[in-house]
């Protein structure tokens, strides 16, 4: 597994292929906003997760059915495991998810600060 690539893709670039030269049954993983260029390299696109629409922001349910705030619950609760989605955060929880624009590793950076910061405090601080 190769993550962030594309802040130093020329020498992810050249440890892939000489670990690929050196075990050629080997797979690898790479996560990059580029790819490589290696012969074989298959591109896969992650988009960004479903984020509930503002309208919705205090029906529970809908926020609940949200994507994006099914993956910040699941990781607020990984590094919290007393984290609960309440009616009085839903609302807070589904902002973040959208102003981080639904995007997987933005969200799971913020939830997991919830073991130091509430999610108010996470949501005042998306703008430093």
């Amino acid at each position: 597994m190769l993550d962030n690539c594309e802040h130093v893709l020329a020498a992810c670039t050249e440890l892939a292929e000489t670990l690929l030269a050196a075990s050629p049954g080997l797979k690898l993983l790479a996560t990059s906003r580029e790819g490589l260029g290696l012969d074989g390299e298959r591109l896969f696109a992650v988009r960004s997760l479903g984020v509930p629409r503002r309208e919705e922001w205090h029906d529970a349910h809908a926020v609940e059915a949200s994507d994006a705030v099914r993956l910040f619950v699941d990781r607020a609760r990984a590094a919290e495991g007393r984290f609960a989605l309440t009616d009085a955060i839903g609302p807070v929880v589904a902002e973040i998810c959208r102003r981080l624009d639904g995007i997987p590793l933005a969200i799971e950076l913020a939830a997991a600060r919830v073991k130091v910061l509430s999610v108010d405090q996470i949501r005042s601080k998306l703008d430093d």
